[in-house]
């Protein structure tokens, strides 16, 4: 119907927001791309709520200075993993290292 088209086209208010995340204390989460763009600022929500949060990317100079700029926004630290998707064997030690 046009109704739906339109909804899908300009959704409306959303009703949902990071702030109702709820305390994350007992949480690990791994993020990719999380040194720009969206991928930093689902980090930074996380962080705020308590979670352990590992920033996997290529970069780990890029990742250092994002996990520096979040300490200073939040007072809490992501963790740096190496990841390079577009290499199987990187893939292989980021879960080994992950896991550990």
């Amino acid at each position: 119907s046009v109704y739906h088209l339109l909804r899908s086209i300009w959704p409306g208010k959303p009703k949902w927001f990071a702030d109702h995340l709820p305390d994350l204390s007992s949480k690990v989460i791994l993020v990719t791309g999380g040194n720009t763009g969206i991928g930093r600022e689902i980090i930074k929500r996380l962080l705020m709520k308590n979670a352990k949060v590992y920033m996997a990317a290529r970069s780990q100079q890029k990742a250092e200075r994002a996990i520096q700029e979040l300490r200073e926004e939040t007072g809490k630290e992501a963790l740096f993993l190496h990841l390079d998707l577009g290499d199987l064997n990187s893939v292989k030690k980021a879960a080994e290292e992950f896991k550990q």
